[in-house]
């Protein structure tokens, strides 16, 4: 909902992409309109998926025998129906209605209470761009028997078994009107899924039908009339006509009331910006609203409106017969500013009567004036009097809030001071301030004796015969609420009258029947206002007294709860108040009357006889009734006293007692024949009825009465049953006093479903004649036990004595009686070729078991039948997952089968997942262990094994890591350098399936870096050509034993700015390498590393050498083409650094010679070179290397290496 609250602006974009728009200047920014909605609930009605009955909507579909089959995720958004056919609704199997299924679905009969072919599934597509537009939806459905529908996976409605509320026997458009959940609607694809189900219970009626239409209500946004109170959204259109994105542009909303909507926009080129803004019109009249942008503006004028009406009725008072229509006859007039939909209702008609308005809605301009008929139809036993009736005339802009200040018992619990009372202790004046309620008890409505249309009373009040037929409740409560209101209204829910006070005064008095007073509990039975006035600011006293009717037995049961609401009518914002006006309908007098006699013809005993004779008043006014009697025989029979004049109210009876008595003059062929006449004193025309009785003389007495008996079948699975009666041969055979039943009194108890502990009061079930032997005893319910008896009547009155005595007993079991399942196992995941199911079954009377069984969702196959015991083993043939049932049979033939159990899956193959290839060699400080081959790999137990490098051993020497579950990984563990590492690992299923697994990934760590090379020489070619030269770089190798290669570098300057120029395989004691074509005239730095098996560099060792040119003369021969140069003098060239100096001379001959001189800077280093084809030993930096193992070594006086035992050959030289 919005909040329609100016001081917080809520402001939603909504960027749409226009068609075909044309802006007047590619470079305007303009407010395209301004729009307004009052209509936040009903919008406009879009059909989004139409009835296949109008447009033979296409669907896509599947039939199924059994529910059982059908596939997974089948109702989800994301199930993928491409394979299943395509057809046209309605679907079904006949012409229905006139209307042809567009698609045949055929269900077919396979006996039993089952078929094949029964159920369908229908999925349909349809996209919503922008669900925050919907304000409703509805989907309507036509079926038989049974259907269920869903959006998008989400249950709408499941009717799929049976239920009375979802039964259909024929389909309708529509059987199910159902609100959907406008939650359940996305943007993009949505789903609609329908399914039909056919019932073949018992066969079936052979008739298919599904069809189903989805509609939604949608926001608007129209010109319609505003009305002051009204909550408005004003939405404005931007349009940004230029080429080009605008950010942060500020729009405002002016409305003419100084009140301006603030917001900043950004807004792409060519598209359109909404902004919506929520407004509440504060007075009537004319309202202009201003929207800007830069200094683009648009103003849209608003008119809010009113609504009002008169009325004048050219009669308030009519009369009327019993079921006989009245008329009154009035004119509305539209005293509003807008164009109004005035409908029209009637208040205070009682329940039985009818009524109509013609027409029943007026469409009014502002002045026009529209005529109305009112009938009243009043009912056939209507009580004659005058009647209040109270019209409503409605404007379709009508609105009104409410404030609940006395909550209902029902829905807050309510506590009231109360007391209960028989009728002659109940104090009349209970509702007054001053009346003493300390010894009242305290309760919360509401008051009842049991559950009452499903709700249950707080506190019970219950009445025994004529006590307790009363209670009396007050409750105090303040309110320091708005005393601004419209109206004050109390709604009581009783059973059966009441009386109500607020603050001493009386609310209404329904304490006494009257036709408009008598409830049953329903919420509402009573809406009275009242005035206004009498409720207080601050403590008001709240009291309610009831009354539970027990005439003839009352409706045994007893209910009282209430609350009070105020109402504030919109139409108080502009000083209207809606018409309240009394009509007056008069109900004349109807005389009418019937006579009853209960024993017509009486053989007499005694001297004297009353005869009975029932009047009953059928009019609807009380009535004097004048009685007159005659005898046919005065000699023999004499008339005592009879009842002359009756004054019998509206509907109800009296009774004429006429005494008879017998003369001595009396004899058994003596017949009196008495005419009865009872006539009219009231009536307008002459009414009276004449009926008789005769009296004989009781000659020979009949002591006997029948014997009888009844029969019923014992047990029952049926709510229905035949019971038999029968005349006890003694007593058909007795010709004198027997062998004359003239009626059965079949009467029953029942136990109540306590299994025989308790059984009710004898119930007449119903009378028969002695031509019926057998009768259906219905709505038997389940459970229960019922004992029947046959009481018999003869003619001369005997009835049979059955005190004490029942003659056949039924028990009534329609339960079907199932089984709780629980498997013997651990975990639902087994790799066991063996499971125990045992059960247990809280029904009497078990006859046998079927254990059943499964393999993934297939066919259910038989484990063992008709056993009594409680479990079975049960041998698993092959991997799958496994469900079990359990039918369970009872002696009344009832066969209930179980819920299905849990699902066991059954594996035993276990995973083969190893461990993914890890690099044979790494310098980093972990590494992480990741899977391969998951497949249903639960968790994982790692193992390693780690050895100093050049340490290993064979077999390995395993220790476990860790146990994981397959989330845990990629797992990452630490490495300490120069160690070789092993791992392995036994995966586990679920079940516990695992393999001993013997591969495994190993690791070398290796994080030193190799020794520096050694000797390093930098010398060049002394050959110049073309202005460049070849450097020759020679060193000795690195003494690490895991190199791999030699990286050479190259800079011009001694940072580290450097360019690799060469690499030298590694495996030479001395190496060098040249760089070719170096360019003359700068200076060189040269840097050697070894590159061990990770890769990782040695540190540096640099030189330099700086090559330049100095020529001061230079002469040749006089052959230009000679080769002889003659060098006439030369500078310094330059000093090659670690390796001596260089003097170059150049001849201008094509290919230029260099001639070098090298200084010498180690005297040791002159005397090994002088020498260095006879010692075994290379001096470096200080040490000795040995030439023949390549050991480093200081030299000791024996000058031998101390690893390999050579001798130097220089040794005394």
């Amino acid at each position: 909902m919005y909040s329609f609250q100016l001081k917080i602006i809520l402001a939603t974009a909504v960027i749409v992409f226009l068609s075909g728009y044309t802006a007047a200047d590619d470079s305007d920014v303009v407010v395209n309109s301004i729009k307004y909605t009052n209509d936040f609930e009903n919008g406009e009605a879009i059909t989004v998926v139409p009835s296949g009955k109008d447009e033979g909507t296409e669907y896509r579909y599947r039939i199924f025998d059994n529910d059982e089959d059908f596939p997974e995720d089948w109702k989800e958004i994301t199930f993928d129906d491409g394979e299943w056919d395509i057809g046209n609704a309605p679907f079904g199997n006949k012409q229905h209605e006139g209307i042809t299924p567009g698609t045949i679905w055929q269900s077919e009969d396979a006996g039993g209470n089952d078929g094949n072919k029964d159920f369908i599934i229908l999925r349909k597509d349809f996209v919503i761009e922008d669900v925050s537009v919907i304000l409703s939806g509805t989907i309507k459905s036509a079926y038989t028997n049974y259907y269920a529908a869903f959006l998008n996976g989400q249950e709408i409605e499941d009717c799929l078994n049976y239920s009375g509320y979802c039964y259909e026997g024929d389909a309708e458009y529509w059987n199910k009107d159902i609100d959907i959940d406008t939650n359940f609607f996305i943007n993009g694809n949505n789903t609609l899924v329908l399914v039909g189900r056919d019932s073949l219970w018992q066969g079936g009626d052979n008739t298919t039908w599904l069809d189903g239409e989805l509609d939604i209500r949608v926001q608007t946004w129209k010109d319609v009339p505003i009305i002051l109170g009204d909550d408005l959204i004003i939405k404005v259109d931007f349009f940004n006509g230029d080429s080009e994105n605008k950010t942060e542009v500020n729009v405002t909303l002016q409305f003419e009331d100084s009140e301006t909507a603030y917001e900043t926009i950004d807004i792409v080129n060519n598209e359109t910006y909404e902004w919506k803004v929520p407004w509440t019109p504060s007075r009537l009249g004319t309202h202009n609203l201003t929207a800007t942008i830069l200094d683009q503006s648009l103003t849209k004028t608003i008119h809010v409106g009113y609504y009002a009406y008169s009325i004048n009725f050219s009669s308030s008072y009519e009369t009327s017969e019993l079921d006989e229509t009245a008329q009154f006859h009035f004119t509305v007039r539209n005293e509003g500013d807008v164009n109004d939909n005035f409908s029209f209702y009637l208040s205070g008609i009682p329940n039985d009567w009818q009524y109509t308005f013609s027409p029943s809605v007026a469409n009014l301009q502002p002045n026009e004036i529209a005529n109305i008929t009112l009938n009243v139809t009043t009912s056939d036993d209507a009580p004659a009097g005058n009647y209040s009736l109270y019209p409503i005339i409605r404007s379709q802009y009508y609105s009104q809030t409410t404030n609940t200040i006395v909550e209902s018992g029902a829905s807050a619990s309510t506590e009231y001071i109360y007391r209960i009372w028989n009728a002659s202790d109940f104090p009349n004046d209970f509702y007054t301030f001053d009346y003493d309620d300390s010894s009242w008890n305290t309760g919360a409505a509401p008051f009842g004796d049991d559950d009452l249309n499903g709700n249950e009373p707080n506190t019970i009040w219950q009445t025994s015969d004529d006590n307790y037929t009363y209670i009396a409740a007050r409750h105090l409560f303040n309110y320091d609420g708005d005393q601004n209101f419209s109206q004050i209204r109390i709604n009581i829910a009783a059973d059966n009258y009441y009386r109500a006070y607020l603050n001493g005064e009386l609310i209404e008095d329904c304490l006494s029947w009257s036709w408009q007073c008598y409830g049953e509990g329903d919420y509402w039975d009573a809406e009275v206002t009242f005035d206004t006035s009498w409720l207080k600011e601050g403590e008001n006293l709240l009291a309610i007294a009831g009354r539970d009717e027990t005439y003839q037995g009352g409706n045994n049961q007893q209910w009282l709860d209430l609350e009070i609401e105020t109402l504030k009518l919109k139409s108080s914002l502009w000083g209207f108040e809606e018409v309240n006006m009394e009509l007056k309908l008069k109900v004349n007098e109807t005389y009418d009357f019937e006579v009853r006699v209960p024993i017509s013809e009486k053989d007499i005993d005694d001297e004297e006889y009353v005869f009975t004779v029932w009047v009953i008043n059928k009019g609807n006014v009380k009535d004097t009734y004048d009685i007159s009697v005659s005898l046919n025989d005065t000699v023999a029979f004499n008339v005592v006293s009879y009842n002359q004049v009756l004054e019998i109210p509206y509907n109800q009876d009296r009774n004429i007692e006429l005494k008879i008595k017998l003369t001595d003059y009396i004899n058994e062929f003596s017949i009196g024949n008495i005419s009865i006449t009872i006539s009219s004193r009231n009536a307008s025309s002459e009414l009276d009825t004449e009926t008789y009785v005769i009296a004989k003389l009781y000659v020979i007495p009949d002591t006997l009465p029948p014997g009888t008996y009844a029969e019923s079948e014992a047990l029952v699975n049926n709510s229905s049953f035949e019971v038999r009666w029968f005349v006890e041969d003694w007593y058909k055979n007795n010709e004198i006093m027997g062998n004359d039943t003239k009626y059965f009194i079949i009467e029953y108890i029942t136990d109540g479903g306590t299994n025989g502990a308790s059984w009710s009061e004898w119930v007449v079930w119903q009378n028969f004649s002695s031509e019926q032997s057998s009768g259906t005893f219905t709505d038997a319910m389940d459970g229960y036990r019922y004992r029947f008896r046959s009481i018999g009547g003869d003619n001369e009155g005997l009835v049979e004595n059955k005190e004490n005595k029942y003659d056949t007993q039924t028990i009534v079991d329609t339960s079907a009686p199932y089984a709780t399942i629980n498997l013997r196992t651990d975990s639902n995941v087994i790799n066991l070729d063996y499971i125990e199911i045992e059960w247990d079954v809280k029904h009497p009377n078990i006859t046998g078991y079927t254990a059943q069984y499964r393999l993934n969702e297939g066919n259910w196959t038989n484990i063992e039948e008709n056993s009594l015991a409680k479990w079975v083993g049960f041998n698993v043939p092959a991997n799958g997952e496994y469900q079990f049932r359990i039918i369970t049979s009872d002696e009344a033939g009832n066969q209930g089968i179980s819920n299905i159990s849990e699902t066991i899956t059954v594996d035993t193959v276990a995973p083969n997942t190893n461990i993914k290839k890890i690099p044979p060699l790494t310098s980093n400080n972990s590494v992480e262990i990741e899977l391969d081959n998951l497949e249903d790999t639960f968790n994982v137990t790692l193992y390693y094994s780690v050895v100093r490098e050049n340490q290993e051993t064979i077999p390995i020497n395993w220790d476990k890591y860790g146990d994981y579950t397959i989330s845990d990984f990629p797992v990452t563990i630490p490495l300490n350098n120069q160690f070789h590492y092993y791992f392995k690992v036994i995966a586990y299923d679920v079940a516990g399936n695992h393999i001993l697994n013997e591969s495994y990934q190993e690791l070398i760590v290796d994080q030193d870096p190799p020794q520096k090379i050694r000797n390093l020489e930098i010398s060049d070619t002394k050959v110049v050509k073309n202005g460049t030269t070849d450097v020759v770089i020679s060193f000795m190798s690195s003494q690490s034993q895991d190199l791999t290669k030699y990286r050479i570098y190259q800079s011009v300057n001694d940072n580290n700015d450097k360019t690799l120029v060469g690499e030298l395989e590694s495996g030479e004691l001395y190496l060098s390498y040249r760089d070719s074509s170096v360019d003359i005239g700068y200076k060189y730095f040269y840097s050697v590393v070894a590159v061990d098996r990770m890769d990782l560099e040695s540190e540096n060792e640099t030189g330099f050498i700086v090559l330049e040119i100095e020529q001061e003369v230079v002469e040749e021969s006089g052959d230009e083409e000679t080769n002889n140069i003659i060098f006439i003098g030369a500078g310094l060239v330059g000093l090659i650094s670690l390796a001596g100096a260089a003097y170059y001379f150049v001849g201008k001959n094509t290919a230029e010679t260099i001639v070098t001189e090298v200084a010498i800077v180690d005297e040791s280093q002159e005397i090994l070179d002088k020498n260095e084809s006879k010692s075994n030993f290379t001096q470096m930096d200080g040490e000795f290397l040995c030439n023949a193992c390549g050991a480093m070594f200081e030299m000791a006086e024996d000058r031998t290496c101390p690893s390999c035992g050579v001798f130097d050959e220089l040794e005394g030289k």
